[in-house]
């Protein structure tokens, strides 16, 4: 122990003579530690902590598939739930829910509150206990009893009497009235941790009927039964699907053409499918950062020992074994990265603070991000790892007979050893390889950022404000008040000043979660083995696509004159229009929508026909890559045709929509005082919003890859300029001998290029690695598009030869008198 501190004390004294050496290594080990910190708490609480329920590695969600007929992923319909909760030999519990959204209270002072209708059995598949009263029980979920509610424990706190006197008393919720039955634990949420309010679903027997089979309007987790795996589960539903279509009859070849089946997955993966390649990318990203870091770190402490060789020897001489020298040189380093990863971990608890106020991402379970002792061991271990490389890399090349030559050669020029001399160049050509890695990859981000960009999203968002608006069924019980309260409300908002034309919908461009069904052209013979399809519905009034900017193609849009007493009509996009009827006029053709299963096959006397009145361009409605979301296409009906209760509100402006924001929400209470506007942005925000998940990847990795430049190019120069100073006297020789400065400058110079091209032959074999990790955050470009990888050598080369000119001017500037009189 005496020993040590006798190490450190005097490791203390060396670094503070040289100050710039430590704070060169503290400030590069104190960004790319804290970097890394910050990026594996995001990974490590999004993608590798288990969720915060008990056993929850055996929690599923379920969902159903139609992907002949676009639908990748849909939702669960509530007759498979009740079978699914009968195969107990698969399940120990499933569960329904829907995502929504109440008015908590009376009068103008109701809140909005995010909710979640549930069934009963949604706290037993999650295992969940209250901390007050009780939770629903399956009596909650019969009709005429499902006016219960289970509070969160902070919507609870916030109640008159508190968490200890909540139980019991009711609440109005949607004008209704409510007995609060239980209240949740701290900390308690479901994906989303704003929803602090739980109702019970309640299914009437028409729900449960086989004519609501292909209604998949909830979703549905599920808890495995002991020792039932994912695998065992998957396999079982599948021989369900298909039992199920067996006896559909008639039915039978549609559902086998939409090659309909049920699916399953680990509820932790599925809730971050979306992100985890994007995250994956960033956290090896930091990681080269950090080698390279690494790289250039022990370049610097190879060239800091050679400097002090004459110090190391004499105390080599003196009587201090190998041991001693390399405890010395190895307590040096441990100290300051260790002092580097503490200001890591700061820089890291910062950067986590930060992250809401950035909004770089919409992660899911972004609010159980922190710094827990897992990432600070994580940190100070990669900091004792770094000391150990970064101390024994340059000991090991001057132990021993080095160090006692290195008294004998004092004087001369070139006491640096051949083996410090090639591991220096070796770790300068890693940089550029690793440089040229993370260079590439930020090249095709950027490149494949740049290609979504130029996607047409099939309207114009400039100038569009956008809302929503919630009318109760307590208060506008039928169609026809709905219709009269969109009619008054609209014709408010248009008589606004800088208004240009308004409508409403029930699904706003890269808003809330849409709906589809199937529809179908009346007089279409499919050909053998085409599928159903269903697309995008939306019910919209005159107005909407104005608002919009959405082309008209052909025909007209909707007017006043589309009531609920005129003649069905439709407007429908492009690519249903090509679908139905290619190379024909679909104006005044006829579709329907199925009103029962059997329709799909042969339409039944109750299907409404509906007239195809317009054609309009294809608009993207959940991104401009829409994935997994995407449908085959849309189609549009006249909202007074179809009254619904969540409306979107889109008014085009003259200037800047949020100028017209409390214009807006004065003609809306005028109307209602208590409907008030939410979920209130500019078009525009809403689609660049929607692009933060491959935004911010981009950003990130294109700061990446600078930084290695920046590295590389540091490392490049540092060994030339070591180079150079180590070799003056065989410049001096060569001058002497009648080489002129340009020869002696390009004899630098072609070290350089040496470096590099190593560096870069190495960095395109890792470069072809990287294609398997990159590829799914692509789009326009391929992972190896030579536009990108000539990009990024030309930049890597200007960089290079920018560091390479400094010491090729020192070096031609040497004087031979001068050089050949050192001793």
């Amino acid at each position: 122990m005496d020993t040590l501190r006798r190490d450190l004390l005097f490791a203390l004294r060396l670094l503070r003579k040289d100050r710039a050496y430590a704070c060169a290594l503290l400030l590069t080990l104190a960004l790319c530690l804290g970097a890394n910190a910050a990026v594996f708490a995001v990974v490590q609480s999004v993608l590798l902590r288990p969720l915060p329920y008990p056993e929850s590695d055996r929690l599923v969600v379920l969902y159903d598939s139609f992907p002949g007929a676009g639908v990748e992923r849909a939702g669960m319909s509530i007759p498979n739930h009740f079978d699914h909760e009968a195969m107990k030999d698969v399940f120990d519990s499933t569960a329904l829910y829907q995502f929504d959204g109440v008015r908590l209270g009376e009068g103008p002072r109701a809140e909005g509150v995010p909710s979640m209708t549930v069934t009963p059995s949604f706290f037993r598949v999650l295992r969940a206990a209250a901390v007050r009263g009780r939770l629903f029980t399956e009596a909650d979920g019969e009709p005429g009893h499902e006016h219960v509610l289970v509070l969160g424990h902070d919507l609870a706190s916030r109640q008159p009497g508190g968490i200890d006197h909540v139980v019991g008393t009711t609440l109005r919720v949607n004008n209704e009235v409510y007995t609060v039955v239980g209240v949740m634990p701290e900390g308690f949420s479901f994906l989303e941790p704003d929803r602090q309010l739980w109702k019970p679903t309640a299914f009437k027997p028409k729900d449960r009927t086989e004519d609501e089979r292909w209604s998949q309007n909830h979703d549905e987790i599920g808890r495995l039964a002991s020792n039932v795996t994912v695998e065992q589960a998957h396999a079982r539903l599948l021989a369900y699907a298909t039992a199920i279509v067996d006896r559909t009859g008639p039915l039978k070849q549609d559902l086998l053409n939409v090659r309909y089946s049920e699916n399953i997955a680990p509820l932790q993966a599925d809730v971050v499918r979306n992100v985890r390649s994007a995250l994956a990318l960033l956290w090896g990203g930091v990681l080269f950062v950090l080698l390279i870091a690494a790289v250039n770190l022990t370049n610097l402490a190879l060239v800091r020992a050679s400097g002090r060789a004459k110090e190391l020897a004499t105390r080599h001489a003196l009587g201090a074994g190998n041991g001693q020298v390399v405890r010395q040189l190895v307590t040096e380093t441990l100290l300051l990265t260790m002092i580097g990863g503490a200001l890591g971990i700061l820089l890291g608890m910062w950067c986590i603070r930060s992250l809401p106020s950035l909004d770089l991402f919409d992660l899911p379970r972004a609010h159980e991000i922190h710094l827990d002792w897992t990432i600070v061991a994580f940190t100070l271990g990669l900091a004792v790892a770094l000391g150990l490389v970064v101390g024994i890399v340059p000991t090991m090349l001057l132990a021993g007979s080095r160090l006692n030559s290195a008294l004998r050669d004092e004087g001369r020029s070139g006491t640096a050893s051949r083996g410090a001399r090639y591991t220096r160049r070796a770790l300068v050509a890693a940089q550029v390889a690793l440089a040229f890695v993370l260079l590439a990859g930020a090249g095709l981000l950027f490149a494949s950022f740049q290609h979504v960009l130029r996607i047409a999203p099939g309207f114009n968002a400039a100038g569009v404000w956008t809302g929503r608006l919630s009318p109760l069924k307590t208060q506008y019980p039928d169609d026809a008040a709905i219709r009269s309260y969109a009619n008054r409300v609209l014709e408010r908002v248009r008589a606004l000043p800088g208004v240009q034309a308004a409508g409403m919908t029930t699904f706003l461009p890269f808003g809330w979660e849409s709906s589809s069904s199937v529809i179908i052209a009346d007089g279409h013979v499919p050909v053998p083995g085409e599928s159903v399809v269903s697309p995008n519905e939306l019910f919209v009034t005159s107005g909407y696509l104005d608002a919009l900017g959405v082309p008209l193609k052909r025909g007209r849009l909707f007017a006043e004159s589309d009531t609920a007493t005129s003649p069905p009509v439709i407007i429908l996009d492009e690519q249903l229009a090509r679908r139905f009827w290619p190379g024909q006029d679909p104006i005044g053709r006829r579709v329907y929508k199925p009103t029962r299963p059997e329709d799909v096959a042969r339409p039944g006397p109750d299907v409404v026909y509906r007239q195809v009145v317009g054609i309009v361009g294809d608009v993207k409605m959940k991104g401009l890559i829409e994935g997994e979301g995407a449908r085959a296409g849309a189609y549009y009906i006249p909202f007074a045709q179809g009254p619904q209760y969540n409306i979107g509100l889109a008014v085009r402006t003259a200037g800047s929509p949020a100028d017209l924001t409390s214009g807006i929400q004065r003609a809306a209470a005028s109307v209602d005082p208590e409907l008030k506007p939410f979920d209130v942005f500019p078009l525009t925000e809403r689609v660049e919003k929607s692009l933060n998940q491959r935004r911010t990847p981009m950003l990130l990795a294109l700061a990446f890859g600078l930084t290695a430049l920046l590295l590389a190019s540091v490392g490049i120069y540092g060994v030339l300029a070591y180079q150079v100073a180590q070799r003056t006297r065989e410049i001096g020789i060569r001058m002497a001998l009648g080489s002129d400065r340009a020869g002696i400058a390009g004899l630098v110079l072609r070290e350089g290029a040496a470096l590099v091209a190593a560096g870069l032959v190495a960095g395109s074999l890792g470069a072809v690695l990287l294609r398997t990790f990159i590829r799914s955050q692509l789009y326009g470009v391929g992972a190896f598009d030579p536009v990108v990888m000539l990009t990024v050598v030309g930049v890597l080369a200007l960089a290079a030869l920018a560091a390479c000119l400094g010491p090729a001017r020192v070096a031609s500037r040497v004087s031979p008198v001068v050089a050949l009189s050192q001793q």
